[in-house]
């Protein structure tokens, strides 16, 4: 596996995210003072209180019912929180002490809510570590210490309308020029594009633009972790590519865009690159016969070094001033579970975190899943520090402008010497 000390983002979320408070406080000031807790298998008690986003916040509360029948003492209450309130919420609850017991971290968030202090360190007897995707372990690290555990990942893949393909006479694209190729020539099939990419902030292009970085060779963060060290000429090389596919006319300028599954289905923009959901998104929409039928994923094409993807996903943490900490670290040794990794697969389409729950159905049967979990031995994300917002909404500006015909090597140079001004945060 091809892994780096680097966190990953929450779904969707990073590019849209203006975090404030990112630089470091003073150290003893951070989440993780003191020693970490133990925990022990008795069962859990009392009333655990559980911060959550997005559709994990939706469903985790139900979900957790499998929790309290096997400690029945235990009561889990879930408040679910808007991705752009986080941060905020974070931040005042700390400063008030009025903190939950555990909450779901956007793993891109992680170095942030370190630096506002708060999070207590995992317990090292916890979990299993070596039971989880490595990358996603690591990214749960600040400076050598764990302040949280994987939940899910989740990595993209290229979902391809396999009809048209066959059409067009085209195979799954396995470099960068073959899906140059691909693109062309589903556009010339009939279809009005032949790829759809992220365009700006709104969509976070750096989710792509990473990998396309990565995949001509480059490192963001110097080996010891505390400096960036863009490539200038790797991302010259990255930034031209995602370029190309707008100027060529292959990519609509409006990125993803509301109309995105129905563009698929209709086939005027019959490929994307995206995460596993949106197995269960298509199927809805149209219905999963449709989907067995005309649809397949592949893993992202390679540039000159490898086919490294965006890895995402989120973690838990516990709060050093919750109430009921014994009680949230159980309910997160409980989510760690392969059978309670399955099934939390089954209600909302997050990958296991845990790798050998990928090991079952439907991961072994269902081709598109099985080339998500084949992708994720490959993936790259965006380094573990405080300023990556702010370094990638201001990459995500450059990259626009390049898909809008500017220099890519100026944009480059540029990017370069933001990061260079900005400092890692810590």
């Amino acid at each position: 596996m091809r892994n780096r000390a680097l966190a990953f983002g929450a779904i969707g979320v990073v590019g849209m995210l203006a975090l404030a408070g990112c630089g470091r406080a003073d150290d003893a000031g951070q989440g993780g003072g003191g020693e970490a807790a133990t925990v022990d298998e008795s069962a859990a008690k009392g009333t655990i209180e559980v911060w959550a986003m997005g559709e994990e916040g939706e469903n985790l509360a139900d979900f957790a019912d499998g929790f309290v029948k096997e400690n029945p003492d235990a009561k889990v209450t879930v408040t679910s929180i808007p991705w752009t309130d986080v941060m905020t919420k974070y931040q005042t609850a700390v400063a008030a002490g009025t903190v939950p017991d555990a909450i779901m971290i956007g793993s891109s968030l992680l170095p942030s809510m370190v630096a506002a202090g708060g999070l207590a360190k995992v317990p090292g007897d916890l979990v299993d570590e070596e039971s989880f995707n490595e990358t996603a372990l690591e990214s749960t690290e600040v400076e050598g210490t764990s302040y949280a555990v994987p939940w899910y990942v989740e990595t993209r893949v290229m979902y391809y309308r396999e009809d048209l393909a066959e059409q067009a006479g085209v195979e799954a694209p396995k470099t960068w020029d073959d899906l140059t190729t691909f693109a062309e020539a589903m556009k010339a099939n009939g279809s009005d594009y032949g790829i759809q990419l992220p365009m700006g902030d709104a969509e976070d292009s750096t989710q792509v633009i990473l990998p396309f970085y990565a995949q001509a060779g480059g490192e963001v963060l110097n080996d010891a972790g505390d400096a960036y060290a863009w490539d200038e000429a790797a991302l010259t090389e990255a930034l031209d590519y995602y370029a190309s596919f707008f100027t060529a006319g292959l990519a609509p300028m409006s990125g993803y865009g509301d109309a995105q599954t129905a563009a698929f289905a209709n086939g005027s923009n019959p490929t994307f690159i995206s995460g596993p959901w949106m197995v269960g998104v298509l199927g809805d929409q149209e219905s999963p016969e449709w989907v067995d039928e005309n649809v397949l994923t592949a893993p992202v094409p390679a540039g000159t070094d490898n086919n490294d993807s965006y890895l995402g996903g989120g973690h838990l943490g516990v709060f050093e001033d919750a109430k009921n900490a014994d009680g949230a670290w159980k309910l997160i040794r409980w989510l760690s579970e392969p059978e309670t990794q399955q099934e939390w697969f089954q209600t909302v389409n997050a990958l296991p975190a845990v790798t050998s729950a990928l090991d079952s159905e439907p991961f072994t049967s269902d081709p598109r899943l099985s080339v998500l979990n084949d992708q994720l031995e490959n993936t790259v994300a965006p380094p573990s520090v405080p300023s990556w917002n702010e370094m990638s909404a201001f990459i995500e500006t450059e990259a626009e402008k390049v898909a809008n015909g500017s220099s890519a090597a100026e944009s480059a140079s540029a990017i370069v010497a933001k990061a260079e001004s900005l400092g890692t945060g810590w």
